[in-house]
């Protein structure tokens, strides 16, 4: 378990300033566009290459938050 400070400070890499990460069945899961982070051994894995896709979503180019910027 990640203390919440830790929680506080950490954003979801694929858009930094308008998002939040929630722990989630030993894992991060963005509160915008549903990507999950792996958490190894305690440590948060922020890799996009390691993270998993949320349902229905087939590439990080149909995630929300990169949707909207090629828009």
């Amino acid at each position: 378990m990640l203390s919440q400070d830790l929680l506080t400070l950490l954003r979801c890499p694929m858009d930094p300033s308008h998002t939040a990460l929630a722990e989630d069945s030993g894992r991060l899961l963005c509160q915008r566009c549903r990507l999950a982070f792996p958490i190894r051994d305690g440590f948060p894995t922020l890799l996009v290459e390691e993270a998993e896709l949320p349902p229905g979503c087939a590439s990080l180019e149909q995630l929300p938050c990169q949707r909207q910027q090629t828009s």
